[in-house]
């Protein structure tokens, strides 16, 4: 607002300001929150022609400009003169705004809850209101936000808490601004030294650096800014160009200082799957020792377990798998045969509500990814103490059942036991010493075909799905294996693990144990256009699963349409699913009491707080999965046609599921093309961590 004159807001009632008096008036104006010193060389109208202390003539509105009380020396005419005069003032205006008690200022005024002019202030202040005074009073309560409350050319006193609240979020202020600062230093060092570990006090900024580039948005815009501003500076003061996106940004950033590389998975920052373990956990994890004998075993146990050490068990899984949770055994009995299932008792080192227990309930599951495993729990106990490793004694939940010469099952029980693992085996082992004719496994094979014979008569559905596996190698290329669900191997383990879920949901219902039952409705009939008359192949595989219903929870059994089955559980993997190793618990505890571990409501509550972790790292895992595909594609040679099969057509882009890597990418097709056939293809560009790739169709 202008001030005519002499730091008066107001004209007199009924009369038109004077002009020529205004010429030579200091005044202040602003520009970008800067306060500007000038002098008035000319009226016109409504408008002052000015010139600031850059020597710049401007024209501007009366509104924009504050008078002050004050005008240039008698004598200063000609630019340059006036220019001097004004440098010469601002240098006592800003000698006066430096030295102001703004608190003290505040002090004299603040019991009175009204707003004051600068005159006022001055007057009350200094006892005059001298024009370097006036000015430099009024630059210090415009700088200095915490005493006063601005309402245009008037400053009001601000109540005693509100100060004090504006001090100490100036203080945080000051605080961040001055880690911001040591953060861009550190930066500047990791540029020269990759090795330098983050300080303390860097460590919130390089994880908010680490969320922009993955894109996280958060619920707070201030810290969305914050990460931002950061990016940009850091940029700025290591000279690092700044294209694209503030993502990519960010990403260019952190690879340049070595916080990053070329594969870093923002999947698992955006989803914040946590990467390492504690001390605390690692702590917990070397507290546990298993048994080295049954002999060895601690009253409490010795007395509640079966000893089933003498039985021949198996583990079949990949050969890179180092978590093994289950084995098999299988004996021959009076009138047929005597299968086990033993899965390796979890809850006997991970016990409820400790560190460890919290740090796997928040992780809720493990994922494999092609360059990493990130372990639900430390690999102490993952891998090397539960673990059922060949020729180590375990404490296990052993589902045993006595199946009849027909293989069907005529009894079942679960129990609490002790195993010790005779053999590993791959799946590669299995499908070779069944083609060799291996008695044993042959007679579990035809167990594990009848028991899905029996289901797919119940009405279960065999939905095939072509998969391939991506490792990544020590020479940075990627390796896909290629995984065959309908081995004898895969379908043997299947099975088995199956038939153990069911025998102990049905166990549950039967003992009211509280559990999270998985069900799932039957399909619809009809599928989307475009996918009714696809051929065999992956184009009907495709339709099937798509047209497949999300599995349900609930804790009374339901019908499961996908396995043919009235009650199913999961909790046969306690090492890689916490919910597996809470109905573990509901299990030990029951065979040992009596009485379930958990209520129904407690239950509930852990399934719900799992549930949200378990969907992240579901997104995550998927997310990484496509990634690395996406780098086997972009490794691979591009010359080179690669087919696909048109799987979608109801799309605006049609879907096309390419072999080699079984990714389904949107393509363009040459039109008149049906469901289900298949096309060369050539890869025109590709970008894994965009997540875009551009197929053209060969003719």
């Amino acid at each position: 607002m202008a001030i005519f004159p002499k730091g008066s807001s107001k004209l007199p009632s009924g009369k038109e300001p004077s002009v020529d008096p205004l010429l030579g008036s200091f005044a202040h104006y602003e520009d970008n929150a800067a306060v500007i010193l000038a002098v008035v060389v000319s009226t016109k109208k409504d408008k002052l022609g000015i010139l600031n202390i850059r020597g710049r003539e401007l024209e501007l509105a009366a509104s924009r400009l504050y008078l002050l009380p004050g005008k240039e020396p008698v004598g200063a005419s000609g630019q340059a003169a006036r220019v001097e005069a004004i440098k010469a003032l601002q240098a006592r205006i800003d000698a006066e705004a430096d030295k102001l008690n703004v608190e003290e200022l505040w002090g004299f005024v603040c019991e009175e809850a009204r707003a004051f002019s600068i005159s006022e202030l001055c007057k009350s202040y200094f006892g005059s209101d001298e024009v370097a005074q006036h000015a430099g009073m009024r630059v210090a309560l415009i700088r200095e936000k915490i005493h006063f409350k601005r309402e245009k050319d008037l400053f009001e006193p601000r109540p005693t808490h509100v100060v004090e609240d504006l001090r100490r979020a100036e203080e945080a202020r000051r605080k961040k601004a001055a880690v911001r600062d040591a953060t861009i230093e550190f930066l500047s060092q990791r540029l020269r030294d990759s090795s330098l570990p983050v300080p303390l006090e860097a460590q919130d900024n390089i994880l908010l650096m680490e969320e922009v580039a993955a894109g996280i948005q958060h619920s707070d815009p201030g810290r969305q800014k914050e990460g931002r501003e950061l990016v940009h500076a850091a940029c700025d003061a290591l000279s690092i160009a700044q294209h694209g996106n503030i993502e990519k940004q960010a990403f260019e950033l952190l690879e340049k200082v070595g916080f990053f590389h070329r594969d870093t998975n923002l999947s698992l920052i955006r989803h914040s799957i946590p990467l390492s373990f504690d001390s605390e956990s690692a702590k917990e994890s070397r507290a546990y020792e298993p048994a080295q004998a049954v002999d060895t075993l601690p009253p409490h146990e010795k007395g509640f377990r079966k000893d089933l050490t003498r039985l021949h068990a198996i583990t079949i899984d990949d050969s890179s798998t180092k978590d093994m949770d289950d084995a098999i055994t299988l004996d021959r009995s009076r009138d047929g045969w005597t299968l086990g299932i033993h899965i390796t008792d979890v809850s006997c080192a991970v016990l409820p509500e400790t560190h460890l227990d919290r740090v796997a309930r928040r992780r809720a599951t493990s994922l494999y990814c092609a360059d990493q495993t990130i372990n639900m729990l430390p690999e102490e106990l993952s891998d090397l103490k539960l673990s059922l490793r060949q020729g180590e004694v375990r404490l296990c939940i052993s589902v045993i059942l006595q199946l009849n010469s027909s293989l069907e099952v005529v009894h079942s029980e679960v129990l609490p036991s002790c195993i010790r693992v005779a053999q590993r085996l791959s799946y590669d082992d299995v499908d070779r010493l069944l083609e060799e004719g291996d008695s044993t496994l042959l007679t579990l094979h035809e167990i594990a075909a009848a028991c899905e014979a029996r289901r797919i008569s119940s009405g279960a559905m065999r939905v095939h799905k072509r998969e391939a596996v991506p490792f990544k190698e020590s020479d940075d290329s990627i390796r896909l294996l290629e995984i065959d669900e309908d081995s004898p191997a895969r379908i043997l383990v299947s099975e088995m693990m199956v038939l153990a879920n069911q025998v102990m949901a049905e166990f549950a219902a039967k003992h009211h144990i509280p559990v999270l039952f998985r069900g799932q409705e039957r399909p619809e009939d009809s599928a989307p256009a475009g996918q009714q008359e696809a051929p065999e192949g992956p184009a009907k595989d495709f339709s099937a699963r798509t047209k497949l219903k999300k599995s349900t929870v609930t804790f009374e059994p339901q019908w499961h349409a996908g396995l043919g089955l009235a009650a199913y559980i999961q909790a046969t993997s306690p090492i890689r699913r916490y919910l597996d190793l809470c109905h573990q618990r509901q299990f030990v505890s029951y065979l040992r009491s009596g009485k379930p571990w958990a209520t129904r409501a407690e239950l509930e509550e852990i399934f719900h707080e799992v549930e949200a972790h378990l969907q992240a790292a579901t997104v995550a895992s998927r997310e990484t999965r496509r990634y690395w595909l996406m780098r086997y594609l972009e490794q691979r040679e591009r010359a080179k046609p690669i087919v696909g099969t048109v799987v979608r057509l109801d799309l605006k882009t049609p879907l096309v599921e390419l072999d080699e890597a079984y990714l389904t990418i949107f393509a363009r097709v040459p039109k008149g093309t049906r469901i289900g056939a298949q096309l060369s293809f050539r890869i025109s560009s590709i970008d894994p961590r965009g997540d875009t790739i551009r197929l053209e169709a060969l003719a």
